[in-house]
């Protein structure tokens, strides 16, 4: 088995390549400058931490790790243990995939969870007021918003 320090190396060089491949991919996709900041900076990260010898401390904390792994039984408390991290790494994983709310929605989300009406968002039509509970109301004519105006609609291409 090689030495840690030639399997250090080797990771750090991997890695690096690793990030490179994924920031030149993501950057190629117009993702714009910041994915290609963010990448030479891992990079410039993965270099500093072997130059100081935080990476062979990392090393050897994956031997520890496998070394423990190999002498550790797995009973019971351990298979339920790895369980629970297990659905905790793929909620995490299922969480940065979700799409984030943008500000009009979070503001709408905080207003509703108070109880006060939504605000009107910037995407609804001008003069058209965004009711608090979603459902529009019958104006006195008996035909509701939506219906009005599909008949306005069906009127200017004149058809009855």
């Amino acid at each position: 088995m090689p030495s840690m320090s030639v399997l250090v190396l080797l990771g750090t060089i991997a890695l690096g390549l690793l990030v490179l491949v994924w920031t030149f991919v993501r950057w190629s996709m117009g993702q714009g400058a910041r994915v290609l900041l963010r990448g030479i900076g891992t990079i410039l990260v993965l270099v500093g931490m072997y130059v100081t010898g935080l990476a062979h401390l990392a090393g050897n904390g994956i031997r520890s790790i496998i070394d423990w792994a190999q002498r550790t039984p797995m009973d019971t408390p351990m298979m339920i243990g790895l369980g629970i991290a297990g659905t905790g790494l793929l909620f995490w994983l299922i969480g940065t995939v979700v799409r984030p709310h943008g500000k009009e929605q979070a503001r709408a989300t905080r207003a509703s969870r108070k109880g006060a009406s939504a605000p009107v968002s910037s995407s609804a039509p001008a003069g058209r007021p965004v009711s608090p509970t979603g459902a529009s109301k019958a104006p006195a004519g008996g035909l509701a918003e939506e219906d009005e105006e599909i008949a306005a609609i069906l009127d200017r291409r004149g058809i009855k």
